[in-house]
């Protein structure tokens, strides 16, 4: 048995919190769908984060194209004048995944209670691009939700085929990579170990660099489970490393000055900030909230570092053309000319989203360098290893023909 937190809505329409000991979440909702209680949350006792529905398991979470789907769905069942109860209803029809499913019903629960459309989605914020709820609110504001969720749709669209081409790119030279790391492993672990014996009896001076490779199959064929343990410790502690906040200060500090892929991850930043700023500035939220929004979308620390300190100045009465151009290192020139021209003639969002248009096609051109240079680089990489494995055990082998005849 295990212990919920649920916070519902009762008949009236009073919020109502209390908790519950049930075996499963299922059996928690269906006690208050008994005691004529609307769920809003149903969360197990000191179990995620706040805002995280449980039905996110580990193996089943909301994913970027199930965002996408639900957008465009949201976008055309409204401009088709449903409400959004009735936009909600067909979406739970249609929609097979459990996770989303849920959300759906919970979120359709307090709109039916007359909460906001955003209030609903704020309970899973963490599924969601920050540039989501911003537009959402500031859509409800307007009045204009058939509009939001279509240029939603845009954002997201664009924002998926972007990933989409950077993990393309890099599929090839991953596999590559995989391929050699294979390779190297498989002469360690059954060539040389029996090769090994014969060199230990012939008692020919072995070259430094057999010796070498030869220390290194002893330590892979020692212990085979301690192999595994520690490959799968350093994949875990990896992962891991990567999200912390000095991971993430590593990471971008090899990306920085490595060539080719330092200019690459700057445009693809660019191409992220220029694109949510534009659109959530289109949809008629404030300057301020939308750099705030856009730097959390960026995902590069020296560009977070960099807006936030622009959404200070702006906040101060500085422009956001002049507040940009401290950083040319980061925005370009051309980017903030185009700005002081969009402030003055009042269609600054509309120039932030071209010009992130102009870059994304800058960014598929880095992709193709970058892959360009990748790809005979790590061909050179594995004829080197390979190379020098193949000659650490063919050299010991002539010293021994020749040591007998």
């Amino acid at each position: 048995m295990a212990i919920y937190l649920y916070e519902t809505y009762n008949r009236d329409g009073a919020i109502v919190r209390g908790e519950y000991e049930a075996d499963t979440r299922d059996e928690a909702v269906g006690y208050l769908l008994r005691r004529d209680l609307t769920p809003i949350t149903v969360k197990l006792l000191g179990g995620g984060k706040k805002g995280i529905n449980l039905s996110m398991s580990l193996f089943e979470k909301i994913n970027s194209v199930d965002i996408l789907f639900l957008v465009r769905n949201l976008s055309a069942t409204i401009k088709a004048g449903l409400s959004v109860v009735e936009a909600l209803d067909i979406l739970i029809q249609d929609t097979e995944k459990k996770v989303v499913k849920n959300m759906l019903q919970e979120i359709q629960a307090i709109v039916k209670n007359g909460q906001p459309l955003s209030m609903g989605f704020e309970n899973y914020a963490e599924s969601f691009p920050p540039v989501f709820l911003g537009m959402l609110r500031s859509g409800e504001a307007s009045g204009q939700l058939d509009r939001t969720f279509a240029e939603l749709g845009k954002y997201l669209s664009k924002e998926y085929a972007l990933r989409a081409r950077v993990k393309s790119a890099l599929t090839y030279p991953v596999i590559l990579l995989v391929a050699s790391l294979g390779v190297v492993s498989l002469l360690l672990i059954f060539v040389l170990p029996k090769l090994t014996k014969a060199f230990a009896s012939s008692g020919v001076a072995l070259p430094w660099f057999t010796k070498f490779f030869l220390a290194i199959s002893n330590a892979l064929t020692y212990n085979f489970f301690l192999d595994i343990f520690a490959f799968a410790f350093i994949v875990w502690f990896f992962i891991y490393f990567r999200t912390t906040r000095t991971g993430k200060k590593v990471f971008f500090w090899v990306i920085s000055h490595t060539p080719v892929a330092n200019e690459l991850v700057r445009k693809i930043a660019l191409v992220r900030f220029t694109r949510t700023l534009g659109n959530l500035m289109s949809s008629g939220l404030s300057a301020v909230d939308s750099l705030q929004s856009a730097g959390d979308s960026v995902g590069n620390l020296n560009y977070q570092r960099a807006i936030s300190a622009v959404v200070d100045d702006v906040k101060n009465g500085i422009s956001i053309s002049d507040a940009l151009l401290k950083f040319p290192e980061l925005f370009p020139r051309l980017l903030v000319s185009l700005s002081v021209v969009g402030e003055r003639t009042g269609t600054l969002s509309e120039i932030l989203i071209t010009f992130s248009d102009f870059y994304e096609e800058d960014v598929d051109n880095k992709l193709k360098d970058l892959t360009a240079v990748l790809e005979p680089a790590l061909l050179l990489i594995m004829g080197l290893l390979v190379g020098s494995i193949a000659v650490s055990i063919i050299l010991p082998i002539y010293q021994l023909v020749g040591h007998f005849t």
